[in-house]
């Protein structure tokens, strides 16, 4: 028994004069993520979900589950604005539960309503009583039915679905995001789709070894990705020729470290076009030698704009978890020989010399003309969820 779906967000809530363009970014996120059928509407503190005809519920339920900015939302039925309504309807909602204890947590923004929220709850319980016979546990109750009464009506129901949280994608301006292939870019992605950021994703394919299944592994990663911000576009940038010349010139310790390095002005250049503000990175501090604190800084100076690395303290077993749980892990650990993998030396260096790193660079001859060679070469996909 559903009439409607109550949206409710916990950061956007805090956002004092702000608040409206944030009400209205996650507004705008949850009819895409829903489509057009579906009615959206801001109500004090909520949004209040219509579905459209024929909707699946667990369709509707997954889609929401992926839109940050929501906290939790919740399948509810609606009365009218009247004690004894609101009781018949608690009644009707509860009679399809099995259940034995129960309790009830009314609130009102409606402070016209003719009861508090302590006599509502009072009087939706004693209905309940008599009419199904059960317990009232205000302690641990296998069921409690929440209440919200408001100008427009009574919302009811005894299940809170949790969403991503955080804040509507959009809102925080653009990021251009390396995307490997492995474990921990795309969970850097989605953490920076959190905080707000609408993401472009960046690919550097490794041309001189593996020509093929990179399209698939990458496309599905950012197919999964797009659920949560609806849709992105991805550039899939070819290095074969900028690569070699790293082997060629570059001695093997540092080739890790100069490769990205020219990783991040690509980054840039693509931002450029994306308008993006910043640039994203899966680095974790210390997992691998290319991010000891020496070789970011090393690595993130040849950056125009600021690099951010979401994953930075977290350890890979959190990484991991957070791969599962997002959908990304299953793409991530399909074979596939990146980039990073191919350039890695038996002994790299772990605490570079900015000054040794920029004269191996120099050797790298007409490095800019095979950087924006790369660029124009690029296959640009946009992708929709």
């Amino acid at each position: 028994m559903t009439d409607r779906i109550v949206i409710h967000y916990s950061e956007i809530g805090i956002k004092g004069r702000n608040r409206r363009y944030f009400e209205r970014a996650l507004v705008r996120n949850v009819r895409a993520a829903l489509g057009p059928a579906a009615e959206v509407r801001h109500q004090p503190g909520r949004l209040v979900v219509k579905p459209g005809p024929g909707a699946d519920p667990a369709e509707v339920r997954e889609a929401l589950g992926r839109v940050p900015g929501i906290a939790y939302f919740s399948p509810a039925v609606v009365a009218p604005a009247d004690p004894d309504a609101i009781a018949e309807r608690a009644v009707a909602v509860l009679s399809d539960l099995a259940f034995d204890t129960f309790g009830v947590a009314a609130r009102r923004s409606d402070k016209g309503f003719p009861f508090t929220s302590p006599e509502l709850n009072a009087h939706v319980g004693a209905a309940v009583v008599a009419r199904l016979g059960k317990k009232v546990d205000l302690t641990e109750p296998d069921v409690l039915l929440r209440i919200e009464v408001t100008r427009q009506g009574a919302y009811l129901y005894a299940e809170k679905v949790p969403g991503p949280g955080g804040l509507p994608v959009g809102t925080s301006g653009t990021v251009a995001a390396s995307l490997s292939g492995g474990i921990d870019s795309p969970v850097a992605a989605y953490l920076m789709m959190k905080r707000g950021c609408r993401v472009v994703f960046v690919h550097v394919r490794n041309e001189t070894q593996f020509a093929g299944g990179v399209d698939d592994k990458i496309r599905d990663l950012v197919a999964e990705l797009t659920r949560y911000q609806v849709r992105s576009r991805l550039w899939v940038l070819p290095f074969g020729d900028l690569q070699r010349r790293i082997i060629a010139f570059v001695p093997a310790e540092l080739r890790m470290i100069v490769y990205r390095r020219f990783m991040m002005r690509l980054l840039d250049r693509v931002a450029d076009r994306e308008d993006a503000q910043a640039l994203v990175t899966g680095d974790s501090v210390g997992q691998v030698a290319s991010q000891t604190l020496e070789n970011l800084a090393c690595i993130q100076a040849a950056a125009r704009r600021p690099v951010l690395s979401p994953l930075v303290g977290l350890n890979k077993e959190e990484i991991t978890d957070l791969a599962r749980r997002i959908g990304t892990f299953p793409h991530s650990i399909a074979p596939y020989p990146d980039c990073c993998s191919f350039m890695i030396a038996p002994h790299p260096e772990t605490r570079a010399d900015p000054a040794v790193v920029a004269r191996s660079e120099a050797a790298v001859a007409a490095a800019d003309q095979y950087l924006a060679a790369c660029l124009e070469a690029a296959q640009v996909e946009t992708f929709e969820a």
